[in-house]
């Protein structure tokens, strides 16, 4: 009996430490598995970076052939014959664009493939948009109307007002009754003063007091806010005179010349009219002469617009490679057949 006691314990030892082998095996695989595991995910992660850093580098050098190819539409846009037979369909694009902007019609949405990715390229006239520094009080007004921007607390009188105190260069600290001069609070505290100079880009009335994001970009103007704001940005530039042009300005742009119920039924008219005969935006015939426009809205507007001032074009390109996109904004000042570059962003413009 003591001999088979004996070897029982031997055996319950044995098995004790074969039990504890295990387990330390079965953790030793544990922690191998996760591991594993962790390097397998790592390098998941590691492979979809470079994926798509790679893209994005193929998107961004796609962006600037667009930019590229809009240069030779400009170019191709200084001599193009309406008339012109093409000898190859590959040329429709182009041709198409620069006859368009011959006639001072934007061109939106043009795109092409190139490799795996392609590139969608919008050149549009300046001077579809307003002048900043040309508006009047009731153009600002209009502005601000097309933007559904509200009349709460004299809020057009401290935007227009912070505006002109922003931009005048009299070199005082006179300010208009509800603008705000550089000893202004608003500017102290964010440690800047006035420029007391015209603005460069559209995005710098975002300095002036009381101009939010919001006002500039949309949104609401508060909390309590039922109607969103469109923001006024999309309305406005800084480069080309007064005049708008017809043939690329927006519904909403065209609208602020006038408040009238009338000239807002002829803007209407010459949204129809620029379509050409096949009604159809982005053809050969698209555009309007001057002798097309409503006879009854030149009195009213005269000197406010033009059917093909084209001095200054907004470029804006966006390559994209499976879904990753990459865009670049500029300005081109048009002289003949070259095309200028006097503002660049790599990113979106207002």
């Amino acid at each position: 009996m003591a001999m088979k006691s004996k070897q029982e314990n031997i055996m319950g030892q044995r098995l004790k430490k074969q039990g504890a082998a295990l387990i330390i095996a079965l953790w030793v695989l544990i922690f191998l598995s996760l591991l594993i595991s962790s390097f397998a995910f790592d390098m998941h992660i590691e492979a979809g970076i470079s994926s798509h850093y790679r893209k994005r580098l193929k998107a961004d050098y796609l962006a600037r052939a667009g930019i590229e190819w809009a240069k030779a539409v400009l170019a191709r846009s200084a001599n193009v014959n309406e008339n012109e037979e093409l000898e190859e369909s590959a040329n429709e694009a182009l041709f198409v664009s620069a006859l368009l902007l011959s006639k001072g019609v934007g061109v939106r949405g043009v795109q092409q493939e190139l490799g795996e990715g392609r590139f969608s390229v919008d050149i549009l006239p300046e001077q579809g948009r307003r002048n900043v520094h040309k508006l009047s009080d009731a153009d600002w007004r209009e502005v601000f109307k097309q933007s559904n921007v509200p009349e709460d607390d004299n809020l057009h009188d401290k935007l227009i007002d912070c505006f002109l105190d922003w931009t005048d260069n009299d070199g005082d600290d006179l300010k208009h009754t509800y603008g705000a001069e550089s000893n202004d609070s608003f500017y102290r505290e964010r440690d800047y003063e006035c420029k007391n100079a015209p603005l460069d880009t559209v995005s710098e009335l975002g300095f002036i007091k009381e101009f939010t994001p919001e006002i500039l970009y949309g949104g609401l103007y508060n909390e309590d806010s039922e109607d969103r704001m469109l923001g006024i940005a999309r309305l406005l530039t800084t480069w080309g005179e007064n005049r708008v042009n017809v043939n690329t300005a927006s519904r909403e742009v065209l609208l602020t010349l006038s408040d009238s119920t009338e000239w807002e039924w002829m803007v209407d008219e010459v949204l129809i009219l620029r379509k050409g005969e096949d009604e159809e935006a982005g053809t050969r015939d698209d555009g309007i002469e001057a002798d097309q426009l409503p006879q009854s809205a030149i009195p009213e507007v005269a000197g406010k617009l033009t059917i093909a001032d084209r001095q200054y074009l907004r470029v804006i390109s966006v390559g994209e490679v499976h879904n990753v996109r990459k865009g670049i904004g500029c300005v081109f000042k048009l002289g003949g057949k070259k095309a200028t570059p006097i503002f660049w962003n790599e990113g979106a413009l207002p």
